[in-house]
């Protein structure tokens, strides 16, 4: 990995577009913080290998700390190939895209920026360019869109809510249903993702983001189409290390309560 304080080119590139945001007095990246977050979660689950630096690169987006994902990026893909970086690549991409709607353009955009940092310095091959979405919205995101979200919130009891959500703010749930659930994350799941890993990163983004409530919801809804309570928990420890360290910590949230409220809500 290159240190990006010496190297002038990823120096001048995170001072004009990446840390731009970023409070006086914030902590710096720590590369062996991340790693070391990184690799324990890695290892923790199995089912966590494959995407774990997703996880992180989205409790750094929700904690305002977007920053950190680029140089997340150079640190982990610095012995990759161009193959293995351009998956890492699309991997990382498709967790910002499916976590925006949640968090906010501004606060996800520097790790785009990090992102394509890295990948102007060590060449567009170390990227991934593919393109997963067609440019028009259509009945089908419609449709993949409500029976998405009604297969997340199975069971987590917010149907009444839901309901009014739908009366008096019908565009904005009417968008959150097509455009995140149908167009975004659908796709996502068809092309890079299984079900349960991309709403275990929008889980890792509302946690981070400190919601407590829709967190609950969210945590309950995740056990519910298939991760397991070992896994949420990795998930957790690894929110609150990333958030401590940004000095926004969240609170504390009993996993098995929720599992076994969610079990009992899905045999009815």
């Amino acid at each position: 990995m290159t240190d990006w304080n010496a190297d002038q080119f990823m120096s001048q590139w995170d001072k004009k577009y990446v840390s731009t945001n970023v409070k006086s007095g914030s902590r710096p990246y720590d590369k062996d913080l991340f790693l070391g977050i990184c690799s324990k979660l890695s290892n923790s689950r199995p089912e966590l290998k494959s995407y774990s630096h997703a996880i992180i690169a989205a409790a750094c987006c929700a904690v305002n700390r977007a920053d950190v994902v680029g140089p997340f990026f150079d640190h982990i893909t610095t012995h990759s190939t161009p193959a293995e970086s351009s998956q890492i690549f699309l991997c990382l991409r498709e967790a910002l895209t499916i976590i925006f709607p949640y968090l906010g353009l501004p606060t996800c955009i520097p790790a785009c920026y990090g992102m394509i940092g890295v990948t102007q310095r060590k060449g567009a091959e170390f990227a991934s360019t593919k393109v997963l979405r067609k440019e028009t919205i259509d009945e089908e995101d419609v449709r993949k869109g409500k029976e998405l979200r009604a297969k997340i919130y199975k069971g987590v009891g917010n149907s009444e809510i839901f309901d009014l959500m739908n009366v008096y703010f019908t565009d904005l749930f009417t968008t959150s249903t097509v455009v995140t659930w149908g167009y975004l994350i659908s796709k996502a799941n068809e092309e890079v993702f299984q079900p349960q890993e991309s709403h275990l990163i929008i889980v890792t983004a509302i946690t981070a983001l400190g919601a407590t409530r829709q967190t609950k919801s969210h945590i309950k809804a995740t056990l519910g189409i298939g991760n397991s309570v070992e896994c949420v928990k990795a998930v957790l420890e690894a929110i609150t290390k990333i958030a401590e360290w940004a000095d926004r910590p969240i609170a504390t949230f009993d996993v098995d309560a929720l599992s076994r409220e969610i079990q009992e809500a899905l045999k009815n």
